[in-house]
């Protein structure tokens, strides 16, 4: 198992369902992301925690891309415990989908019951590139 912590300087949106960016309104903040891979039995279980947004997108991806290198059967991709995403990081799932569809690797993201992530990941209809369910918590 590895995990990674990703910080930047986020450009501070305001989502359209009334969730910001965090720090909004408060100055400069920093978005930080933690990536966890742990693999076993053929099957990834990747869980991101904290926010993803444009300033720390391309290593939250680089940082699933590698857990998902090699030759697994299945992929779960956790965001239950996702705090914030803006499109950045909602286009990281699409590729991610198109990308195990490719290489005929099952995969699936989880998502809260409710809550802002998941409200980005229905509207954006994140489904249709890789399943969506809700995840346990």
């Amino acid at each position: 198992m590895f995990a990674g912590r990703v910080s930047g300087h986020p450009i501070l949106p305001s989502g359209s369902d009334g969730s910001a960016a965090p720090g909004a309104g408060d100055g400069p903040a920093s978005t930080q992301a933690v990536v966890a891979v742990d693999r076993s039995d053929g099957a990834v279980r990747i869980v991101v925690t904290g926010e993803v947004d444009l300033a720390n997108a391309a290593v939250v991806e680089q940082q699933i891309l590698q857990g998902v290198a090699g030759a697994h059967a299945a992929v779960t991709v956790d965001l239950t415990g996702l705090r914030y995403i803006d499109s950045a990081g909602l286009w990281i799932l699409f590729r991610l989908g198109t990308h195990l569809r490719t290489a005929g690797i099952a995969g699936e993201v989880l998502v809260p019951a409710r809550g802002p992530v998941r409200r980005m990941v229905e509207t954006a209809g994140v489904s249709a590139a890789i399943p969506v369910r809700p995840g346990p918590r």
